[in-house]
């Protein structure tokens, strides 16, 4: 039976932790679980061969002195063998997922560079002994091959896992390796000793000792990092100095030592496993041809049609090398072979032995079914390879296992948007515990994960069959908001060459497009490939790093003449070097940076001032075309498939353009200068708003709690899940959840009652996907006074039950409610828009084909009881699940029948005897994967005539600019403004807008644009609304219901201007005509208010009275009638002439400033978002940097295409 292992599929986010420096006291016990509250340790399934029956382990503790997500793959090892598991980290790296991940972790003490303190051998061993641990497992990279921390270890009496230290240190030594390779008869090229600089290096290459080209290599550590090819002697001075500076960046040591380079070569690797008592088996080969600047991208095990005696060869050395040192634990010997792998006879020669665990080791224990960290671990407690079973014969391959390397790369932005990983039958991914809203660290290894896709056998169909499984695992691997090397890897398994076995570790140099598609080779012109042509325009570039990192060299000075693509700066980032290069044929004029420095992706490293390039691409009209046709032939009916188009083809230039192909053609919205979004009014700004923000996190998650700690106590004790952590059981593994006013209710919305707060209003509300359908969800929270309905509960579920009517979305109701809140029944019970009101949109919803699904999963009493019995189906929990019209105590007061709640209305008796509910479930996560499989058997809905939203574009472009950047332009003070195409330029894909009649009416700003690939037309407040503002704005909303696009609504207004000279131009016969438009527009309209939201205003750009499907703010925003100050002085000045009508006198200075001031703090109070939340006058407040997101879950939930909505929209008399 085919076997996957892949990590749970959802990841708790990291509570906040205290950064201190570690001590015994310091120790934090961790939490590592799922939303299901099962432990995220124990979700993946074991190898065929693994050791969990072994008890050596029990209760032993395990320090993991690493990160990421070898640290994760550790920490289940140790686990799984009973022992408790230890992380460390660096006060940087705290939100890391690997912390909490173990059973317990320590926070590092501070370090010079975020990575220091993984360096630190006095520090870690202290750690060890204060903590009583019996092993380290050092995992790969950092101190992993280090001599002197193992020996530090074992002199603490505490166990390394891996050799011992001479071993680490006769391998650490790559000279000494490579001298222990020639005693034992295992090939190796020409090479040197260890050298100090370029000067050394160049005596050796000018002597013959060694020959170009040759390879520069970091004599300790590995990984593929601090090695530098050289082919010409010119070379050799800036290469020396770049490998030694990695070298040291990585490894902490910098001596470089060189080695012929063998070109045209296959790297093959060997795995072995030794006991340390004369034990040593091979776990067979991999291939890790597939290479970038040497850091591995693919790996195959085993390697594809290796003949049989080259690979007994290969292992032959291997074990040898083993043997000669008396090795302990996994290790991997390398291997250069050149020639076909089919031939006996074929050379090969030594590269170096990596004495640890190999990123890619998992290959190998796909491929072979055994658990190698298991094994490490339990050879380092003293089993022989005998105890383990592990004998060579016994050793077999049992299928093909291709794994990919899936890593950040630079650009984009640094927070996770959406991540899902794929999973399934012969798929595993080993990974390090990202989740959506997640923000990886850039200061560490870029390493995401790794994704091994397996199939059966070891023949050609079952290395084609293991490729087939990786394209399709690529494409469920969802990493957005993050720039990643998905599409990369996709581009390489489908290469020609890779899939006929004809590549080698130059592949990737050279098909360069396959990593970066802008590098593919360029037809050459009559112009001639040597001549540069330049804009005539000259610009000013501010250079500022892809992603933060630290300044490693600075090339230029201010003043000196630069050529497109010279290196400017030398940065290190992710562990890896970059260089920025200049864009411009011109000058430097600032460098802003010094080597050593830490900067971030928002630091103009430099300013150049100079022309760019013009690049000539005769091919650029034939690709477009090509692209087209292809994105074309797979969409039946789109523009570009038609071939009729020909007859308008006038010549060979002649490219079939399909319409919403991406909107390419749109113009960019320009960002303000950098410098702009760093001077002290922009950090005044940003101060401001990320207090806004972390308030409005602080609220958010205070809500999360619940009714208070003592409630959910009980809660938990009846053996029930929270309402948030029964949704997250419903929707699909890896996607977010849109929720409705989480901070409905709250404010004091209830303090006169003696009500301190009503989390969330008593409900959880929100959209999620359930099977990639979108669906709304209600859940009462019954930590919360019981689940009762307040009249903030009752108006939240039927705003929830409004938004899925709009947008015809299935309803589930996770019933857990006492009913009606009876101190609040007059304002619960008798009116239109009270209790009643919800089971009369259930049944108006079922009519119209909207399905209703209920889950009864505690108490269903009174009215409540016709949740469940007005759905089309429902499911009720056994023993918590009760409904009933009234309860026991009632039943006896009217009846004078005793009963209990289980007889009386419990899930036997609704499923088998009344027939009130449908589906018996022993438990809620029955329950609740019971109404998944009810929503996955939905037919699609008949008034949908495409599941796909209507007019989306296959190509979506990120923003060029993070919405970060908004934080340093939101004025502090909304009376200030801003221009709302800085929002505009971080929300819409490529930033690119078609803005309508710009030179007209500039107090707003209107146009179209796309969220995520969706159409839609944008209406944004840029100042007051004037006559001509009014009348562009109507105009645009009657193109938008005409083309049937919706409207996304920017608010930020003061109201619609006043004054003699407004009025004689008619403004309010202007303003009523955009008021009309928005009313009587038939197109979907979302608003997010950005600012203020005051008068007529909030009407003309589509307030809560106007429908809109969605309605969102900002933390800074404020609602009301008008501005406080506005109102004070309105009233203060009628109550002067008051006044001065009755007794002749004027009030004071004094006087006024006494009567405004409450009034000020009246509006203060009642103009906040959270005022506004609490009532549900909003269906939330959102981050800045969720806008992009959220919009775009709210514009794809409006935008699909409902055969009910055709037809125009009608509108009011417009007076003119």
């Amino acid at each position: 039976m085919l076997l996957t292992l892949r990590r749970a599929s959802r990841y708790p986010s990291p509570s906040p932790t205290t950064l201190r420096p570690f001590t015994a006291s310091s120790i934090t016990r961790t939490h590592s679980v799922l939303e299901n509250g099962t432990s995220s340790l124990h979700q993946q399934t074991q190898l065929p061969q693994s050791f969990t029956h072994d008890t050596l382990l029990q209760n032993k503790r395990v320090l993991i002195a690493n990160r990421g997500e070898i640290s994760m793959r550790i920490a289940r090892a140790a686990n799984s063998l009973g022992a408790t598991s230890l992380s460390v980290c660096a006060p940087e790296d705290v939100s890391s997922p690997h912390v909490e991940f173990a059973d317990e972790h320590v926070v590092l003490e501070q370090g010079e560079t975020a990575i220091a303190p993984y360096l630190d051998i006095e520090s870690l061993t202290r750690v060890a002994v204060e903590n009583g641990v019996d092993f380290v497992h050092p995992g790969y990279g950092f101190l992993s091959e280090s001599a002197p921390f193992a020996q530090s270890l074992v002199s603490s009496g505490i166990e390394w896992v891996g050799p011992p230290p001479e071993v680490l240190q006769l391998f650490g030594d790559k000279i000494q390796a490579r001298a222990l390779a020639q005693r034992s008869n295992v090939p190796v090229v020409r090479g040197s000793g260890n050298l100090t600089s370029g000067e050394e290096c160049l005596g050796i290459l000018n002597n013959g000792d060694v020959r170009l080209p040759a390879i520069m290599k970091a004599a300790f550590g590995g990984g593929g990092r601090g090695m530098r090819i050289v082919r010409d002697l010119s070379q050799v001075a800036s290469s020396f100095d770049s490998c030694q500076r990695e070298a040291l960046t990585a490894f902490g040591r910098d001596e470089v030592f060189l080695e012929e380079f063998w070109e045209d070569t296959k790297h093959l690797e060997v795995q072995i496993l030794a006991d340390g008592k004369g034990g040593v088996v091979h776990l067979f080969e991999r291939d890790c041809t597939v290479q970038h600047r040497h850091q591995k991208v693919i790996e195959l095990a085993p390697a594809r049609n290796i003949h049989p005696e080259l690979r007994r060869r290969l292992v032959d050395c291997a074990v040898t090398l083993a043997r000669q040192c008396n090795y302990k634990g996994a290790g991997t010997v390398e291997f250069l072979v050149r020639g076909d792998l089919e031939s006996p006879e074929t050379e090969f020669v030594f590269m170096e032995v990596n004495p640890r665990v190999q990123v890619e080791h998992t290959v190998t224990e796909e491929a072979t079914g055994i658990d190698i960290v298991q094994a490490q671990l339990l050879i380092a407690g003293g089993r022989s390879l005998e105890d383990l079973g592990l004998e060579q014969e016994n050793i077999k391959l049992r299928q093909h296992s291709l794994q990919a390397r899936i890593t950040m790369m630079p650009g984009k932005g640094e927070i996770l948007n959406q991540y899902k990983e794929p999973s399934g039958s012969g798929i595993r991914c080993d990974t390090a515990g990202w989740y959506s809203g997640f923000k990886p660290n850039q200061m560490y290894d870029p390493l995401v994960g790794k994704l091994i896709c397996s199939a059966p056998g070891v023949t050609s169909e079952s290395f084609e069959a293991a490729r087939q499984l990786m394209l399709h695992s690529l494409k469920d691997f969802e990493i957005d908001g993050v720039a990643n090397n998905i599409d990369a890897v996709e581009r390489i398994l489908t290469h020609k060459d890779f899939i006929d076995n004809r590549y080698n570790t130059s592949f990737l140099t050279e098909y360069p497009e396959l990593l970066d598609p802008s590098k593919a080779k360029k037809t050459q012109t009559e112009h001639g490939s040597a001549k540069r042509l330049y804009s005539e325009e000259r610009i000013r570039f501010e250079l500022t790093p892809p992603m933060t990192g630290n300044i490693l060299d600075v090339k230029k000075k201010a003043g000196d003449e630069v050529e497109v693509g010279e290196v400017i700066v030398v940065l290190s980032a992710m562990k890896i070097e970059t260089e920025m290069v200049s864009p411009v044929k011109g000058v430097v004029t600032e460098i802003n940076c010094k080597a050593g420095e830490q900067v971030s992706g928002d630091t103009i490293v430099a300013v150049l001032e100079g022309h760019e390039e013009i690049q000539i691409d005769t091919t650029a009209a034939e690709q477009i075309g090509r692209s087209t046709a292809s994105a074309s032939s797979s969409a039946v009916g789109s523009q570009s498939s038609d071939p009729s188009m020909d007859v308008w083809r006038a010549s060979d230039e002649f490219v079939h353009m399909a319409a919403n192909d991406g909107g390419m053609t749109l113009p960019i919205i320009r960002s303000v200068p950098a410098s702009q979004l760093n001077d002290s009014k922009a950090q005044a700004r940003k101060e401001r708003n990320s207090a806004l923000r972390d308030e409005l996190f602080s609220k958010v998650d205070a809500v999360k709690l619940g009714g208070g700690e003592r409630s959910v106590a009980l809660h938990r004790k009846r053996g029930k899940m929270l309402a948030r952590e029964r949704i997250a059981a419903i929707i699909d593994p890896g996607s977010s959840f849109l929720e409705v006013a989480p901070l409905a209710g709250g404010d004091g919305l209830y303090a006169a009652d003696g009500i301190d707060d009503l989390p969330s209003g008593g409900a959880v509300a929100g959209i999620g996907l359930v099977h990639g359908r979108e669906v709304m969800i209600v859940a009462n929270d019954a930590t919360v006074k019981g689940g009762t309905y307040f009249p903030i509960t009752v108006k939240k579920h039927l705003r929830a039950q409004q938004i899925a009517a709009d947008n015809r979305l299935p309803c589930v109701y996770l019933v857990d409610s006492g009913g009606a809140y009876l101190p609040k029944q007059a304002e619960v019970f008798p009116d239109k828009e009270h209790f009643g009101r919800i089971f009369f949109n259930q049944a108006r919803m079922s009519a119209a084909g909207i399905p209703q699904l209920a889950v009864v999963l505690g108490s269903c009493t009174a009215g409540g009881a016709y949740v469940p019995a007005m759905s089309d189906e429902s499911v009720i929990v056994h023993k918590n699940g009760t409904i009933f019209l009234a309860g026991p105590p009632l039943v006896k007061a009217a009846t004078q029948e005793v009963v209990n709640a289980e007889d009386l209305g419990g899930a036997n008796v609704h499923t088998s005897i009344s027939g009130v509910a449908d589906h018996f479930a022993q438990d809620e996560p029955s329950a609740l994967a019971k109404v998944r499989q009810i929503i996955g058997a939905l037919p699609s809905d008949p008034c949908l005539q495409s599941p796909v939203p209507r007019n989306t574009s296959s190509n979506v472009e990120e923003p060029l600019y993070p919405l970060s950047d908004l934080l340093s332009i939101i004025p502090e003070d909304n009376r200030i403004p801003f221009d709302v195409r800085q929002i505009l330029a971080r929300v819409l894909d490529g930033s690119r807008f078609h803005e309508f009649k710009e030179r007209f009416g500039k107090s707003i700003v209107c146009g179209f644009g796309k969220i995520h690939g969706l159409p839609v037309g944008v209406v944004a407040n840029n100042g007051i609304l004037f006559s001509d503002s009014s009348l562009k704005a109507t105009h645009f909303i009657q193109l938008c219901g005409q083309r049937n696009v919706p409207i996304l609504f920017l608010q930020n207004i003061t109201g619609f201007m006043v004054g003699k000279d407004a009025e004689n131009a008619g403004i309010a016969k202007d303003g009523a005509k955009l008021v009309t438009a928005v009313s009587c527009v038939n197109v979907p309209k979302i608003t997010l208010i950005v600012g203020g939201s005051h008068g007529a205003g909030n009407y003309g750009m589509c307030g809560r009275a106007y429908d809109p499907r969605f309605l969102f703010t900002w933390p800074n925003s404020r609602i009301s009638v008008m501005g406080g100050p506005q109102a004070a002085s309105v009233l203060s000045t009628v109550k002067c002439d008051q006044i001065e009508s009755d007794t002749g006198s004027r009030m004071s200075a004094e006087e006024i400033s006494a009567f405004e001031q409450p009034l000020l703090d009246k509006f203060e109070e009642e103009g906040s978002p959270y005022y506004a939340t609490a009532r549900l006058w909003d269906d939330g407040v959102i981050q800045v940097e969720d806008t992009r997101r959220v919009l775009g879950q709210a514009l794809r939930v409006v935008s699909k295409d409902f055969s009910s909505e055709q037809g125009g929209s009608k509108y009011g008399v417009f007076r003119t």
